[in-house]
């Protein structure tokens, strides 16, 4: 299954996985599940325990704290 991702830092690309699970494309892209926030269309925000449909398009913004 394909995933279209766009990330400030990395642009538009696409990433091939096997189940479809944020945690599975997370790895694929080696981004911790606690530093980013995964947005689909029409604002969906995908956790990490949930799929991906095929095809998708993601918005990867990355969270950062500091004080």
């Amino acid at each position: 299954m394909e995933i279209k991702l766009n990330n400030i830092n990395f642009g538009e690309k696409t990433v091939k996985i096997k189940n479809g699970s944020v945690k599975e494309l997370l790895k694929k892209i080696s981004l911790n599940d606690d530093s980013v926030i995964l947005v689909g269309k029409q604002g969906k925000i995908y956790t990490k325990d949930e799929k991906i449909k095929n095809g998708e398009e993601i918005k990867v913004i990355e969270v950062f704290s500091g004080g």
